[in-house]
């Protein structure tokens, strides 16, 4: 594992049998004293893996130590992308680091094909090791979704909801990929913290009334989208 500045945890629940109002419900009234931080917002991305999806093969293997790498930005799907940034996620077990790179601004239109994403690559000063990883890496899904943010009130602890969560292949030429999608049918509960304060995470996910899930959105998505109907 790499030196320890910078590693959080992350806890995940899915949860499909409650609506949104439930779920803020039991957060806002946790004894942590959770409260909204942001206002919502849109959370697109779009993710890389190599030809052979190996990414996707590491996670449901439960490797240990597994990297993924997207496009992160905010907002309209579509259209004029403002301030997009590149992420490169490394995670040991339960413990991760998550790296971030400036995007320059792109246009983002509904037909659009894996070589004109690629290019974003050449947008953007790298360091030779995220060169190396994009080298041999290539678009494979788009997901977007609604996000709320809280936090706890001693400011340890976050929680990330987010629902409506939807999948978009990719495809090699262009096409209007955007009108080929999926959607979950639950939604994604995450407590979020620094690795200093595992010790007490505990007490927090214990009134938390949902059971803990392996999960990762990109995972679910090339299932869904790749393996599911082969």
């Amino acid at each position: 594992m790499e030196n320890n500045d910078g590693l959080r945890c992350e806890r995940k629940f899915l949860v499909g049998d409650l609506s949104v109002d439930e779920l803020e419900d039991v957060i806002l009234h946790h004894p942590a004293i959770f409260r909204p931080i942001f206002s919502e917002r849109f959370v697109n991305n779009i993710y890389f893996d190599s030809l052979e999806f190996m990414s996707y093969h590491q996670s449901i293997e439960g490797l240990d130590q597994r990297k993924k790498v997207r496009v992160r930005w905010y907002g309209d799907l579509s259209g004029p992308i403002k301030n997009p940034v590149l992420e490169t996620k490394k995670k040991w077990g339960n413990v991760g680091k998550k790296e971030t790179r400036p995007l320059s601004s792109f246009e983002f239109e509904d037909f659009f094909s894996e070589a004109e994403i690629l290019d974003l690559n050449k947008k953007v000063p790298l360091n030779e090791n995220l060169k190396k990883d994009l080298y041999f890496l290539e678009a494979k899904l788009i997901n977007r979704y609604n996000r709320k943010y809280f936090l706890s009130a001693n400011g340890c602890y976050r929680i990330t909801l987010d629902f409506n969560i939807h999948f978009y292949p990719v495809r090699p030429f262009p096409s209007a990929f955007f009108k080929n999608t999926t959607c979950e049918p639950y939604s994604v509960l995450e407590l979020k913290y620094k690795h200093i304060n595992d010790n007490e995470a505990q007490k927090i996910t214990s009134h938390l009334p949902f059971r803990l899930a392996k999960s990762s959105k990109y995972v679910s998505g090339v299932y869904k989208l790749y393996f599911f109907s082969s």
